[in-house]
């Protein structure tokens, strides 16, 4: 998701929880299919858990069995640690990169084949509104939303434990992500399992693809309406993603200014600045067109040599390796990797 829908229906979301204590009131409450634990068996012993939040502490008393996410980063931990999430939330973003059905391919072998429940999140507060209150949640997941703010926080939290971010949206490595959410969950050692697997299989990737270590890169996220959004820093999403596979961000990227989600800024007329070994494009559909109308990005010897991975967004990429998870980076890592490694190439052979 980006942060500017997450932003636009964090407003709504929050007018939505405002009545929701209502309509939840008036739900069916007969036992159906859906009413069945969703995750792998938790501790007892584990409850009651409390854990950190930016807005608050969410302290949840007894094992859950219905878990919401707010956003598809937070679809994938859960579904990461075994449990299955009573609904996955959409928008038209991923519904027209996934053909309509808003489950990105890391997503489909995780459900088993079968069609998850929605929440359309572009639908309005009313329909937000009668949405949770049908799927009944008893805990809610939000470690990557960027449309959770304080009052809409202050409204589900007097519903349902929200579990969240500690800085800000997608803020955190998403080791530590998953390992507040399996704690919520009762399911700790879980997490370290899922981790370490995880990790196991970056490391494995990286060892069977020496030439891309200490390679440099540059990353190029998108246009924001004049000047282009690069990436600044390693420490999470693609950045703690490419860095793990080897490769080692410019030092140029680091010296750049930043907007208030992080990310570098920098004027086309400077774009003949980010060479690096190889460079990274995110774009709507891999069309670089954007780019390559500059003499400045034209004259860079990563381009001149081919050295460039493009990420389509109607791919999936951007969103598996910027929005991480154990669920989304062991299929990135079989998509990207042999991408860097012909780009490595390709720059070697220049």
């Amino acid at each position: 998701m980006n942060s500017r829908w997450n932003r636009r229906i964090g407003a709504a979301l929050a007018a939505a929880t405002v009545l929701l204590g209502v309509t939840a009131c008036g739900s069916d409450s007969g036992t159906t299919d859906a009413d069945k634990p969703t995750s792998a068996s938790a501790d007892a012993g584990q409850y009651p858990v409390t854990v950190s939040g930016k807005f608050g502490e969410a302290t949840i008393e007894s094992a859950p069995t219905r878990a919401m996410p707010l956003s598809p980063q937070d679809a994938d931990i859960l579904l990461s640690l075994g449990v299955t999430p009573i609904a996955i939330p959409v928008d038209a973003q991923n519904r027209a990169a996934t053909g309509g059905s808003g489950v990105w391919p890391w997503q489909v072998e995780a459900f088993g084949g079968k069609t998850p429940e929605t929440l359309d999140m572009e639908t309005g507060a009313g329909s937000i509104t009668e949405q949770l209150a049908v799927l009944e949640p008893d805990i809610i997941v939000s470690t990557g939303f960027w449309g959770l703010d304080q009052a809409a926080y202050g409204q589900l939290s007097k519903q349902f434990p929200v579990v969240h971010f500690d800085t800000k949206a997608n803020g955190e490595p998403w080791q530590d992500s998953t390992r507040k959410v399996a704690a919520a969950l009762g399911i700790p050692a879980k997490a370290e399992e899922v981790i370490a697997a995880a990790e196991a299989d970056l490391a494995k990737a990286r060892a069977d693809n020496p030439t891309i270590a200490g390679k440099t890169y540059n990353a190029i996220i998108g246009d924001t309406g004049g000047q282009l959004s690069v990436l600044a820093s390693d420490e999470r999403g693609i950045g703690q993603f490419l860095t793990s596979l080897g490769l080692v961000l410019s030092p140029y990227a680091t010296t750049l200014p930043v907007d208030a989600d992080g990310r570098g800024i920098l004027s086309y007329e400077n774009v003949g600045d980010m060479n690096a070994d190889v460079l990274f494009v995110v774009s709507p559909t891999g069309d670089l067109g954007y780019l390559t109308k500059f003499e400045g990005w034209n004259a860079l010897p990563a381009v001149q040599d081919g050295a460039v991975v493009s990420l389509a967004r109607n791919t999936g990429l951007p969103n598996a390796v910027g929005f991480p998870s154990a669920l989304s980076l062991g299929w990135a890592t079989d998509q990207v990797m042999p991408l860097i490694s012909d780009a490595v190439a390709k720059g070697a052979a220049g």
